[in-house]
């Protein structure tokens, strides 16, 4: 096994606001090894951005972060600002999920790929960054011609491939992608995501992929973790986990995708009904349960742990 590129042991991040504390991420501990792929998925509000925020410290002020994350051996949260500067972009890489509010609108696409490049010196001048940036563009499918442009000269799947470009720009050993094909129509999404899977596979990349879709995680993620309520509850390989989910949450999303061909899946999809709790107001005992169809009254007494539900895998389910 390749040494972890990232490891989160118990990390926990509660937002303070005005209405108190809102527990947003509960001791989530996970391992990605280097060119591994691990896929985190979860409703709305389960967590998942916060996790990527806190893997690079990009969290707001009034986050407040225990546990440790291990980001290329470092420990994230103990490096001072110079030691964070360096690990940023050359360890560890994000894709947004906007890229027309993540590129600046007044500068140049090949300006903006070569200023990582040009901080963390891992070009010697400005026109070796410039041939780089060149050759960046070509690996995403843009025409290294148009390092010229602008950002809002571009298509949206052009300006997620200029994000990506950037992201590799210092060749980090992780990179994370935020829901990063969520505002592309399918066909540029499967050009974005086989463009992903390819780097991926040519650069020995980890990769932290985010998204709510578990058919996208399936096909390009070797694991896959389920989020919900700020805690993992499911956690396996991919296509296990999503062949046969040990939690009745990912049975649920699960099942949530209608069958191609079968008019029952898409005459009548089934799902989960409800929404997920509040962070700042979780039922007691299993978050899930009210609204789990399996629940039992023993549910209600206490939060259930991770335990081994098959080979490589984890669920924190009484019933498992």
């Amino acid at each position: 096994m390749s040494e972890p590129v990232l490891v989160l042991e118990d990390l926990r991040v509660t937002y303070r606001t005005s209405g108190g504390a809102v527990p947003a991420v509960r001791g989530v501990s996970l391992e990605i090894p280097a060119g591994g792929s691990l896929g985190l998925a979860g409703e709305s509000g389960c967590g998942k951005s916060t996790i990527a925020g806190a893997v690079l410290r990009l969290l707001p002020g009034t986050a407040e972060v225990s546990g440790r994350v291990l980001l290329a051996g470092k420990d994230v949260y103990e490096l001072k600002p110079g030691g964070l500067r360096a690990v940023r972009w050359t360890a560890g890489a994000i894709v947004f999920q906007g890229a027309l509010h993540a590129l600046n609108p007044v500068q140049r696409i090949g300006d903006q790929i070569a200023e990582p490049m040009l901080v963390h010196q891992t070009v010697s001048t400005p026109k070796a960054a410039k041939t780089r940036v060149a050759e960046l563009l070509e690996s995403v499918g843009i025409p290294a011609r148009r390092a010229a442009a602008y950002p809002h000269q571009l298509s949206g799947g052009q300006r997620q491939r200029v994000l990506i470009a950037m992201a590799l720009a210092c060749d980090p050993q992780l990179l994370i992608a935020d829901e990063p094909t969520t505002a592309l129509d399918v066909m540029v999404q499967a050009q974005v995501l086989e463009l992903l899977a390819d780097l991926r596979r040519q650069r020995d990349l980890a990769l932290l992929f985010i998204t709510h879709d578990l058919s996208l995680l399936t096909t390009y993620c070797d694991r896959l973790a389920i989020m919900y309520a700020g805690r993992i509850v499911e956690e396996g390989p991919s296509g296990d986990v999503f062949a046969g989910p040990s939690h009745p949450y990912t049975r649920g999303l699960a099942a949530a995708f209608p069958r191609i061909g079968d008019r029952s899946s898409r005459m009548a999809p089934s799902g989960l009904g409800g929404d997920p709790p509040d962070p700042a107001a979780l039922p007691a005992g299993c978050p899930f349960h009210p609204r789990c169809p399996l629940a039992r009254p023993e549910c209600r007494e206490a939060e259930p742990a991770l335990r081994i539900s098959g080979p490589e895998r984890r669920a924190a389910c009484i019933l498992v």
